[in-house]
Protein backbone atom coordinates (compact mmCIF):
# COMPACT_ATOMS: atom_id res chain seq x y z
CA UNK A 1 0.00 0.00 0.00
CA UNK A 2 2.35 2.51 1.02
CA UNK A 3 4.17 1.91 -2.66
CA UNK A 4 1.43 3.62 -4.01
CA UNK A 5 0.86 5.61 -1.95
CA UNK A 6 4.24 7.85 -2.34
CA UNK A 7 3.62 8.13 -6.02
CA UNK A 8 0.16 8.82 -6.24
CA UNK A 9 0.65 11.43 -3.86
CA UNK A 10 3.59 13.22 -5.54
CA UNK A 11 1.30 12.92 -9.17
CA UNK A 12 -1.30 14.74 -7.24
CA UNK A 13 1.17 17.22 -6.19
CA UNK A 14 2.83 17.65 -9.54
CA UNK A 15 -0.59 18.19 -11.32
CA UNK A 16 -2.05 20.66 -8.73
CA UNK A 17 1.00 22.83 -9.28
CA UNK A 18 1.03 22.32 -12.84
CA UNK A 19 -2.54 23.74 -12.89
CA UNK A 20 -1.33 26.84 -10.21
CA UNK A 21 1.06 27.77 -12.68
CA UNK A 22 -0.74 27.80 -15.47
CA UNK A 23 -3.62 29.92 -13.87
CA UNK A 24 -0.75 32.72 -12.38
CA UNK A 25 0.19 33.26 -15.74
CA UNK A 26 -3.56 34.23 -16.78
CA UNK A 27 -3.66 36.56 -14.12
CA UNK A 28 -2.40 39.66 -15.47
CA UNK A 29 -2.90 43.45 -13.88
CA UNK A 30 -3.80 45.18 -17.15
CA UNK A 31 -2.47 48.84 -18.34
CA UNK A 32 -4.07 51.35 -20.25
CA UNK A 33 -1.99 53.91 -22.58
CA UNK A 34 -2.99 57.63 -21.12
CA UNK A 35 -2.64 59.91 -23.72
CA UNK A 36 -2.85 62.95 -21.94
CA UNK A 37 0.01 62.05 -20.02
CA UNK A 38 1.28 60.14 -22.58
CA UNK A 39 1.89 57.52 -19.85
CA UNK A 40 0.85 53.40 -19.76
CA UNK A 41 -1.03 53.67 -16.37
CA UNK A 42 -1.92 50.75 -14.08
CA UNK A 43 -5.85 49.95 -13.90
CA UNK A 44 -7.93 47.66 -11.49
CA UNK A 45 -8.97 45.31 -14.54
CA UNK A 46 -7.17 41.72 -14.17
CA UNK A 47 -6.88 40.56 -18.19
CA UNK A 48 -4.94 37.33 -19.55
CA UNK A 49 -3.22 35.47 -22.32
CA UNK A 50 -5.35 33.32 -24.13
CA UNK A 51 -5.93 35.05 -27.74
CA UNK A 52 -8.91 33.04 -28.73
CA UNK A 53 -11.04 35.39 -26.24
CA UNK A 54 -12.23 39.19 -26.59
CA UNK A 55 -9.51 41.54 -26.47
CA UNK A 56 -9.68 43.00 -22.59
CA UNK A 57 -11.37 46.64 -22.80
CA UNK A 58 -11.34 49.55 -20.27
CA UNK A 59 -14.43 50.98 -18.25
CA UNK A 60 -14.86 52.72 -21.75
CA UNK A 61 -15.19 49.29 -23.71
CA UNK A 62 -13.08 50.65 -26.58
CA UNK A 63 -9.56 51.60 -25.47
CA UNK A 64 -7.47 47.94 -25.15
CA UNK A 65 -5.55 46.97 -22.13
CA UNK A 66 -2.23 45.51 -22.26
CA UNK A 67 0.68 44.17 -20.42
CA UNK A 68 3.09 47.07 -18.92
CA UNK A 69 5.78 47.78 -21.64
CA UNK A 70 9.53 48.05 -21.35
CA UNK A 71 8.89 51.82 -20.12
CA UNK A 72 6.44 53.77 -18.70
CA UNK A 73 5.75 55.26 -21.69
CA UNK A 74 4.67 52.37 -23.95
CA UNK A 75 2.28 49.64 -23.06
CA UNK A 76 3.10 45.77 -24.26
CA UNK A 77 1.62 42.93 -25.30
CA UNK A 78 -2.25 43.04 -25.95
CA UNK A 79 -4.33 41.03 -23.34
CA UNK A 80 -7.59 39.59 -23.54
CA UNK A 81 -10.36 38.61 -21.09
CA UNK A 82 -10.68 36.06 -18.62
CA UNK A 83 -13.40 33.57 -19.43
CA UNK A 84 -15.12 31.23 -16.37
Amino acid sequence: MKKLLLPALIVAVGAGAAFAGNMAKFDETAYRFDEAQNLCVVTEKMCGEDANNPVCTWTDGVTQLHRIGSSSTSCGQLLYEIQP
